[in-house]
């Protein structure tokens, strides 16, 4: 395979340079900024293996790095708490992490999060539905729309569904809403007060 010589840049300067002024070690001058570097390049870098770095099982060349738990094994990543290089066998995924068995197994027990509460839902329900049909709930528009505010402002920096984000919309329309039934209260209460005092 040959080496693009683009693949190799100058640290300085970052001219491209080609891999060949490197070989067997040697020391090699940047033709445009002077400096004098050397590189060592892993046995993959100009002839890598053809078969792919997640074949399970598949056997380390010379000089390539090796799995923790299976030394003849090739290494594929490394494990992300304790820095272990491990082979695709003993590659565990846990969401986005890539853990050993080791690490795995001096974890808590895992604790999955199968549903969630959405409390921006919660507080658009709480400020519209009870607008929606006051007519017959007009004296609890007070405890529903303080409800809608509170649920709006203490679930804003909560997670969202898990399967969408926080929906910031739904809970500034309950609060909106918890408002609204929040001043029709007062508004009723004044004009109910007003033609109390006119009789």
């Amino acid at each position: 395979m040959t080496v693009a010589a683009a693949s190799i840049r100058c640290p300085k300067c970052a001219l491209s340079l080609e891999a060949a002024a490197f070989a067997d070690g040697r020391m090699a001058e940047c033709p445009a900024c002077r400096s004098r570097l050397t590189a060592a390049f892993f046995p993959a870098f100009d002839a890598p293996p053809e078969d792919a770095l997640t074949t399970p099982g598949a056997v380390a060349l010379e000089g390539e790095a090796t799995c923790f738990f299976h030394p003849a094994n090739r290494a594929a990543l490394a494990c992300e708490e304790c820095g272990r290089f491990l082979c695709a066998l003993c590659d565990l995924p846990l969401g986005t992490r890539h853990l050993c068995p080791a690490c795995i197994g001096a974890r808590k027990p895992l604790e999955l999060v199968t549903s969630r509460a959405c409390w921006s839902m919660a507080a658009l329900l709480a400020g519209v539905l009870p607008l929606l049909v006051s007519i017959f709930i007009w004296p609890l528009l007070i405890f529903t729309g303080l409800l809608a505010i509170f649920v709006a402002l203490w679930g804003w920096r909560k997670p969202g569904s898990l399967v969408k984000g926080p929906r910031h919309w739904a809970a500034v329309v309950g609060l909106i809403g918890g408002l609204l039934q929040i001043s029709a209260v007062v508004a009723f209460g004044g004009f109910m007060w007003m033609a109390l005092q006119r009789s």
